[in-house]
This record gives structure tokens, sequence and C-alpha cells, in this order.
């Protein structure tokens, strides 16, 4: 008896070969995946060749990033929370790490120091005090003189320095006491107190607690020579009699 030979057509051969895979299980499989694993890695990977959209989103995890490699350029800051607050001066004094951040006690009193804006305090070095802002000080001028020429005179004279420059001059009528003695120099428009001084805006107003001699005048004005001072004023003194001779007391300024 004569046999024939079968002639297998192409597709019968790709389903022959699919068989065989399916009848050997995974582990052909698995050893094909290791073969091209040792024939792929890295460094065949041409740099810049892979786009973005052929990586899986939210594939890459933070572990899989270099530590410091990200700059603001890679993030968006916008997306940022805010920082809660600032870790407070004596727990990083005590971890030894006292950044800029950390020596405020929290964001807010650093635009606020002790509660009080900037623009409060006090003191305006060689600025101009801000229309509206009242600034305080005190006084104090004293002497001893037992021997005076005829007639006798005491006549006794301090500059007070403002902590910064008046918005506009001061001249001897705008410098006065509350309570002068004698009745020339007397501002009715100066009602504060010498613990609580005030003074009304554009005015120096002199709160006088203590002179040292029973006859002693006191007065209030700008500094001599001067057509107008922006820098301070004067308190005078005088005494008809010999020994000691002074004033003291409070001022204030508000700038117009």
């Amino acid at each position: 008896m004569f046999s024939k030979r079968m002639r297998v057509s192409p597709a019968m051969g790709v389903a022959l070969v699919a068989l065989a895979f399916a009848v050997s299980g995974t582990s052909l499989a698995q050893g094909a995946a290791t073969r091209i694993g040792k024939l792929i890695s890295g460094s065949s990977i041409k740099k810049g060749s892979i786009p973005g959209n052929r990586l899986t989103k939210g594939g890459v995890t933070a572990d899989r990033i270099k530590s410091n490699s990200l700059t603001g350029k890679q993030i968006n800051e916008g997306t940022l929370a805010k920082v809660p607050s600032a870790v407070s001066a004596d727990k990083a004094q005590t971890a030894g790490t006292t950044t800029n951040a950390q020596r405020a006690t929290n964001a807010d009193n650093a635009l606020a120091l002790g509660g009080v804006a900037a623009a409060g305090y006090r003191t305006f070095a060689t600025r101009t005090i801000p229309s509206g802002i009242t600034v305080t000080g005190a006084f104090g001028i004293s002497s001893n003189i037992t021997t005076l020429t005829a007639p006798p005179t005491n006549d006794l004279r301090e500059v007070v320095q403002l902590p910064g420059l008046a918005p506009a001059d001061l001249i001897d009528a705008t410098v006065n006491f509350a309570n002068a003695i004698g009745p020339l120099d007397v501002d009715l428009s100066c009602t504060g107190t010498p613990n609580a001084p005030t003074a009304p805006a554009g005015k120096v107003c002199l709160y006088l607690t203590e002179t040292q001699s029973p006859d002693t005048t006191v007065e209030g004005t700008a500094i001599p020579s001067l057509l107008g001072s922006r820098a301070g004023f004067v308190v005078h003194a005088t005494s008809l009699t010999t020994g000691s001779t002074g004033a003291f007391g409070t001022w204030a300024y508000t700038a117009p």
C-alpha cells in the first residue's frame, strides 16, 4: 500500500507552534522573557528615546526618583499647601537647627512683631515719622549754682532729639507745656498727662513733673538759630536765685 505525504500549510504551522507553547506551560514563556531581559538592558535603550506617554500613568514611584534631583522648574508650586506654622525658636535651639523660619514663633508673628506691626514701632532713625504716629519721651535738666553775678540768673537749655524727622518744621509756637509755670507757654490743646503724654497733630506737648526751685520757669522752643526744626526741640528752664535749678517731665509729638 502506498502512503501519500501530507503537506502542512503556514497557518497550520503557526497553530502547531502555539499548541506547543500551550502544552509546555508557563516555563517556556518565562525562559523566553529571561533571555530577552539579558539581551535588552538600560544601557541598550537610547537616552530620550522612550516618550512619557509610553510609561504607565502613576507607574514611577517616589523611591525610583533620585534624591534632590527635582527643582522648582519641575514642580507646580501652586499645588503645594501652606506651611502650617514655623517651628518655635525653643525647639529649634534644642534641635540645634536654627533656620530663619525656625527663629520665628510662627509666620504671623514674623509680620507683626510682638503683635504690633513694624510700622508701629517708635524709632524711625533718619526716616520721617509717618503721618498720624505719636512718639513720646522724657526730658530732664538740672544744675546747682552757688555763685551768681548780679542780677542772679540760672539759665538752662536742653535739646531733645526726636526719634525721627518731623514731616513739618517745629517752631516756638508749636512746642509748649501743658502745665508750665506761668501763662506764657501753656497750650490748652495738650490734654494728656505726665504718665500718658499726648499731642495734637503737628505739636510737641511737654508735661512737667517737677522743678528744683520754687521760682523756676519753663518753656518749650524750637532749636535756636534755625528757622524751624525737624530733628528736635528745646526745653528751657530759668531761675533767679542761687542753688538747684531744673525741670523734669515727659513729652509727646504727633506727626501731621
